[in-house]
């Protein structure tokens, strides 16, 4: 039979017995390379015996054997996935791996993740995987065998290239949407409503930025002094970028900008920039629950959440607003209704929502339980 077909057989699992056993033991007549390819796969069969004899091939394979099988371009990932994880294999045929620039940034990433040594060192040089694949320098930093020297090296690589990156695509992300004019506005978010529009041309009509020392006290009333002190200057940064813009650049940012922009944002002092988050049409549902859920956020935010369709046919978002102690009682009342029989008995219970509320959600789930609501 053609050795090709053989090989297409163990590959597919439907070789017979005594094929795979030739393989496994190296007699089968086919080239090296596919010769220790399929015995990669046949060392993990479910015959005993032929795994056995698999592995017994593999570990007789010379070092100049696998350097010339891992250095060839795209080399085969079940042979390298062997090599990876073969507890006998050594570090400087490992090294091969990370140094071949055609395997894959994935595989490097699983390398990062468990490795140690000078393995690292490696991986860390290498500054365009770094840049291209975020998933690798995260599978470092998470690694615990990194050495002190690496972290440090690890950090001033994200210092010089991943923060200035960073902030140089947000410094341009930003001056994008504060030069977009109201006419532009409305073309991108034609679902603004009148209000909103009148909001926007009154935020436009407050020329006076804040001053640094109105900026400082927004960041202390936003961060906690423990908060300050472990968030990244970098960080710090943008939250001094967008606290010092006007009313009306807020409000484009709000509208057009990030998550971690409208997080920033929905915390304004300024209740139109803060009202604005809520119309972004770039929200998503895990920030509605999120706002809904702050007890730190004006109460008249909470209760625009109740009134606006978006955020109320999420049943999440009006569970957490009934929840939220902050929430206009009007608001809270209105929306007991919607909630589950379990949701109102333990909202019945609950000391830190006013009283009004709790005897509320009481008298609805005495109703849902007799079956008249």
């Amino acid at each position: 039979m053609d050795p090709s077909v053989l090989i297409e057989q163990i590959r597919a699992g439907t070789a017979p017995q005594n094929v795979r056993d030739f393989a496994a033991r190296g007699l089968l007549p086919v080239l090296e390379d596919d010769l220790i390819s399929i015995q990669v796969l046949l060392s993990k069969d479910a015959d005993n015996s032929i795994a056995t004899a698999a592995r017994n091939s593999l570990h007789g394979v010379s070092e100049s054997t696998w350097a010339r099988l891992l250095e060839k371009n795209e080399p085969d990932v079940e042979v390298i996935s062997y090599c990876l994880f073969e507890p006998s294999f050594p570090q400087n045929l490992k090294e091969k791996i990370v140094l071949n620039h055609s395997v894959s940034d994935g595989i490097i990433g699983q390398i990062a993740a468990r490795e140690k040594g000078p393995i690292l060192d490696l991986i860390i040089q290498n500054q365009v995987r770094l840049l291209r694949d975020g998933e690798i320098l995260r599978a470092l930093e998470e690694n615990a065998h990194l050495t002190i020297d690496q972290r440090r090296r690890i950090e001033e690589f994200k210092t010089e290239f991943v923060f200035k990156k960073q902030a140089q695509r947000h410094e341009e992300h930003v001056e994008e949407i504060e030069s977009v004019t109201l006419e532009d506005l409305l073309a991108q978010i034609p679902t603004l409503d009148t209000e909103a529009i009148r909001m926007i041309r009154e935020a436009d009509a407050q020329e006076q930025a804040p001053t640094e020392e109105q900026v400082q006290q927004q960041i202390q009333n936003l961060l906690s002094t423990e908060d300050i002190s472990e968030i990244s200057s970098d960080k710090l940064t943008t939250y001094q970028r967008i606290l010092a813009m006007k009313p009306g650049e807020k409000i484009r940012v709000a509208l057009l900008g990030t998550k971690d922009e409208r997080s920033i944002l929905i915390r304004d002092s300024n209740r139109l920039v803060a009202s604005m988050v809520l119309r972004s049409p770039k929200l998503t549902e895990g920030e509605m629950e999120g706002f809904a859920q702050m007890r730190n956020l004006d109460s008249e935010l909470l209760r625009q959440m109740g009134h606006q369709r978006e955020f109320v046919k999420r049943y999440t978002v009006i569970h957490s607003l009934a929840r939220n102690p902050k929430t206009p009682s009007p608001v809270a009342l209105n929306l007991l209704k919607l909630l589950r029989v379990m949701d109102l008995r333990n909202l019945s219970r609950d000391r830190n929502i006013p009283e009004v509320i709790r005897r509320q959600a009481k008298r609805y789930y005495d109703l849902k339980q007799d079956g008249k609501a």
